[in-house]
């Protein structure tokens, strides 16, 4: 079974508009590095040589071919081994791999640059470039073949077709592993191993069993193998078009989405990382810091603290500066005690009628709301008449609570409140005293702000509005 199936001439003829200045250092080498550039139809445009990173294009060099439409790249040390283009108006004119051998010439004969280069005094760019052209052809031929199928009605033609068509991505397949096996150490073989789908390999009795565990063995199989044919601590791999998007695909993709299935494998991909360089180790590590502060899975905030404590505050990830650092370290805090999943703190509040109780006595038997608000807050005021309206039909049901946690210590202002809103039916309380320490325990930084506990008392849904509080309900509670 393929997990992944990337056409490459969709990697290598995809443009982006997405330039910056050099942050990758070159790897440090003796031999030099000399490109030279023959093209006609380019005289007097300025070329920018520039390479893949992770997802965005760095500009390395550049040069001004003259009247004749000649030039060189050339310095006394060797640029890193990658996926690099050549660029013309910050369009992509021509990619090309950039391996252990850096000493070529590049000509360009015509406009169609892709179909007329030619790689002189460097064999592995050659055989790149060959590649990519007969990859070309193959997709042209392949989306040619899928086409005609969809007018044909006979079985037989269209048995016959497909049969092509796979013939086809088997001289695809037997291209790749001859190349991979001709450049094993260098770019080429690299790059291209990276696009080469993992096969899952069935294991014994596999066939005969139940389809429910079927699912479960292939899900294990991906969520621990899509990454084998690429090598996470060679920062070689960083250096292609791909990379980025296989990290995108398999996150939001590959794993179920729920934190608690994303976060371990997305730590496990870091480890891998940091036994190579710096340079792989802050690439993945700061990929998984956006990832997660961006996603909208409930629970992934819980990969801010695992990341802020595992890497950014000790000091484990070195390039971070003393703010990023501070700022992890401030929202660490503020959620590390209300993370989903936990165990919520079984703080002492006090109820209206000024009896002092823990939290968990108050609690329904299988969910109980928590309501933090601020009668000041619009947001509040728009929202807790939702939650009374809410409430009513469950205020006789014991399998669910609401205990309305007042913030603030002005108690005419609370019971004002309650009465205006209608909350008299939920279990109002507060904390005059500030005893309680709730903004310790729960992240309240934002108002208003539900929480739902389950039955053993954990942290089951947070930062949630009205509309989503009523599907856990009508979905929990049948």
């Amino acid at each position: 079974m393929k997990y992944r199936n990337i056409c490459l001439i969709a990697v290598l003829m995809a443009a982006t508009s997405v330039f910056s200045k050099s942050s990758v250092s070159a790897i440090e080498n003796s031999d030099h590095s000399s490109i030279s550039i023959n093209s006609k139809s380019l005289a007097g445009n300025t070329i920018l040589l520039a390479y893949y990173y992770f997802g965005q294009i760095y500009v390395k060099d550049s040069i001004t071919l003259d009247s004749k439409g000649k030039g060189r790249f050339e310095t006394k040390e060797k640029y890193h081994e990658g996926l690099y283009t050549l660029c013309v108006n910050r369009v992509p004119v021509i990619d090309f791999i950039l391996g252990a051998d850096q000493t070529m010439s590049i000509k360009i004969d015509s406009a169609n640059h892709y179909d007329n280069v030619v790689f002189e005094d460097c064999i592995e760019s050659g055989d790149f470039n060959d590649y990519a052209s007969f990859m070309k052809k193959v997709q042209k031929q392949t989306r040619e073949k899928s086409e005609y199928i969809k007018a044909l009605t006979d079985s037989v033609e269209i048995d016959r077709v497909k049969a092509e068509i796979k013939l086809l991505g088997t001289s695809v397949t037997e291209y790749q592993n001859k190349l991979i096996k001709k450049y094993s150490e260098t770019m080429t073989g690299i790059f291209i191993k990276g696009l080469q789908p993992v096969e899952f390999n069935k294991p014994d009795g596999f066939d005969s069993t139940p389809d429910s565990i079927k699912w479960v063995i292939q899900y294990a199989f991906q969520r621990d193998h899509s990454f084998d044919n690429v090598n996470l601590a060679d920062e070689r791999c960083f250096h292609t078009p791909y990379l980025k998007d296989m990290f995108d695909n398999y996150l939001e993709h590959n794993l179920i989405q729920r934190y608690d299935s994303i976060i371990p494998p997305a730590m496990a991909l870091i480890e891998r990382s940091r036994k190579g360089t710096e340079a792989t180790f802050r690439a993945v590590c700061n990929y998984m810091l956006q990832y997660c502060v961006k996603s909208n899975i409930m629970g992934m905030d819980r990969m801010i603290v695992e990341l802020g404590r595992n890497y950014y505050m000790n000091g484990v990830a070195t390039w971070a500066d003393s703010a990023l650092v501070s700022n992890i370290g401030k929202e660490v805090k503020k959620i590390e005690h209300s993370l989903v999943g936990d165990i919520a703190h079984n703080m002492v509040v006090k109820t209206i009628d000024g009896v002092d109780k823990p939290i968990y006595d108050l609690c329904g038997s299988q969910y109980t709301v928590l309501f933090f608000f601020e009668p000041q807050c619009g947001h509040c005021k728009k929202t807790a008449p939702l939650v009374s309206e809410f409430y009513e039909q469950y205020k006789d049901d014991p399998r669910i609570k609401i205990i309305a946690v007042y913030m603030l210590t002005d108690k005419n202002e609370w019971t004002q409140f309650i009465e205006e809103k209608n909350m008299q039916n939920l279990t109002n309380v507060w904390d005059p005293d500030r005893t309680s320490y709730y903004w310790y325990w729960f992240d309240t930084s934002s108002t208003p702000m539900i929480y739902v506990l389950d039955k053993e008392h954990k942290i089951f849904a947070k930062k949630i509005d009205v509309d989503t509080l009523k599907l856990i309900a009508s979905y929990e509670l049948k």
